[in-house]
């Protein structure tokens, strides 16, 4: 049986040039988000990564690469989402050709579907691997699972961790009681409530690079009991993004990887880079965190 992941899980952002995947980039990438600090990475699965705008291929590629760049250092999961279920095999299986750690997946997206069949979505890929899965609940992707299929869907012999996208304390309290403390699975949330969902005994939070950086702060300053410290870390978020960023995180992540000397390109057409004004922010918060720079 693997170690649990716990922690800062960060998703690898995805290079993109002229619209095409910048495979030659993918280990660049990879270093830069170990550099910024971690304890897991994903491979092509989150918002963030792109994942929906990425044809299946695009997503093995990623795999691999982000497997062979990361070279055993730390954890990782594969992101197998898809709407089709035939697709998100293929996914799995390339994923454990791959020695990939873990699995992660965000309901079908598109057609909007039922309670039932996330629960048989699931249900298929915990029927086709040994690898634990990640449930990833992101609205802005896909359906917002209610508190109560996450549960069942939790309950699932492979489903060992949790992950919950929409900042509602309530329904992250009521999933810590439920899921995690009932020994379902492992409860992650984001960036924003990652001290109170440690406080509350869950094990992390799903977190691109760089904002790992304070992250990482966070999570080692309630470790050794240093709340003071967890705290003014914690605080870094308010202003992340900045202000003046009017874009989505996506955008965000790929402009401040780029201000820090990686170049990962822009967002995957048609949507918006952060403009000039965004990016000058961006670049007095990277040293502001004492950001890593390529």
């Amino acid at each position: 049986m693997p170690t649990p992941i716990t922690g800062v899980v960060a998703p690898v952002v995805t290079p993109i040039d002229d619209d095409e995947l910048t495979v030659e980039r993918v280990a660049d990438s990879v270093e830069f988000t170990l550099e910024c600090g971690c304890h897991a990475v994903v491979a092509s699965g989150t918002g963030v990564q792109e994942t929906v705008a990425l044809a299946p291929a695009e997503r093995k590629t990623l795999i691999s690469e982000t497997a062979d760049a990361v070279d055993d250092r730390v954890p990782i999961l594969a992101g197998v989402s898809y709407p089709a279920q035939s697709v998100v095999s293929d996914l799995v299986a390339h994923a454990e050709s791959e020695g990939v750690d873990g699995l992660l997946a965000m309901p079908p997206w598109g057609l909007e579907p039922s309670a039932d069949a996330i629960v048989r979505y699931y249900e298929a890929i915990a029927a086709e691997t040994d690898l634990p899965v990640l449930v990833y609940n992101n609205p802005s992707i896909t359906v917002d699972m209610t508190k109560e299929t996450m549960r069942s869907v939790a309950e699932i012999d492979g489903i060992e961790y949790v992950k919950e996208s929409s900042r509602n304390w309530q329904k992250v309290g009521w999933l810590l009681e439920k899921i995690h403390h009932a020994g379902h699975a492992e409860i992650f949330t984001t960036m924003d409530v990652l001290l109170p969902t440690l406080q509350s005994g869950g094990s992390g939070a799903v977190i691109p690079a760089p904002a790992t950086v304070p992250a990482m702060r966070v999570y080692e300053a309630h470790e050794v009991g240093d709340l003071e410290r967890a705290v003014a870390a914690q605080r870094t978020f308010g202003s992340f993004p900045p202000d003046e960023v009017s874009t989505g995180l996506t955008a965000v992540c790929k402009a401040a990887t780029q201000l820090a000397g990686v170049d990962v390109g822009p967002p995957r057409p048609p949507y918006d880079a952060v403009n000039d004004e965004g990016r000058a922010a961006l670049e007095a918060w990277l040293d502001e965190q004492n950001v890593p720079r390529a």
